[in-house]
């Protein structure tokens, strides 16, 4: 199973948009090295990589969001910490490589559907009403 970009998925910010779709791309090269004779190496790089973005994705949609004073922002921040939570414990409890990858197919699942089609489309939606907003002044 791959993880597809779908223009449902848009917030209509290139920088958001293009930092979501780099998690997508890493989390499908991720599954694409999970195969029976992989470089063990390879697959931890590749989920290192992973996590490395999302926390620097999250810093930069935070920035973002603070900067257009997103009403939201505190609460964004609590599920941006949760989600790295989940990843820490996944990649520290799993006792194999097979169940790291299980759960990191969990996780992004999560990520992907709830995460950027639930809480990001809040902040779409915000800066659709700030622009909107800002039109009606003229």
């Amino acid at each position: 199973m791959v993880f597809e970009w779908t223009n449902d998925m848009m917030i209509d910010n290139d920088v958001i948009d293009d930092d979501h779709r780099k998690l997508i791309s890493i989390a499908n090269r991720i599954i694409e090295l999970n195969r029976p004779n992989r470089d063990a190496e390879d697959l931890k790089q590749a989920i290192r990589e992973l996590y490395d973005y999302v926390k620097y994705h999250f810093d930069r949609e935070e920035v973002l969001m603070r900067k257009l004073d997103y009403t939201e922002v505190d609460n964004h921040h609590l599920k941006h910490v949760a989600i790295i939570k989940d990843m820490n414990h996944y990649l520290t409890s799993s006792h194999h490589m097979g169940e790291m990858l299980s759960n990191f197919r969990v996780l992004m699942n999560k990520w992907v559907i709830n995460h950027i089609m639930e809480e990001d489309k809040k902040f779409h939606y915000f800066m659709q009403s700030k622009v909107e907003s800002f039109l009606r002044k003229d």
